[in-house]
């Protein structure tokens, strides 16, 4: 399958590459399709637990993801979707 991608989008991917985000291009891609399959799979539920953590969370400060964090997110969707 050939995809073309607007300027914009291109360059980022091609930033998060060199970042060291993901392996390559198309490793980032799949991983973004695959959690916005996900999503579409399985409605979002706000329940209170969540609300008071978000609340919570964003009356702390904020700190750039590393590689390290995408990594970890990776993994954990990647478990989500052997499991379902």
């Amino acid at each position: 399958m050939t995809v073309a991608l607007a300027t914009d989008v291109e360059d980022f991917l091609q930033n998060q590459v060199r970042s060291g985000v993901c392996a390559d291009a198309s490793a980032l891609v799949n991983d973004l399709v695959r959690s916005l399959r996900e999503q579409q799979r399985k409605p979002f539920d706000l329940t209170p637990e969540l609300e008071a953590w978000l609340l919570e969370a964003a009356d702390k400060p904020t700190t750039p993801l590393t590689k390290s964090d995408f990594a970890a997110i990776r993994e954990r969707v990647r478990a989500k979707t052997v499991a379902a």
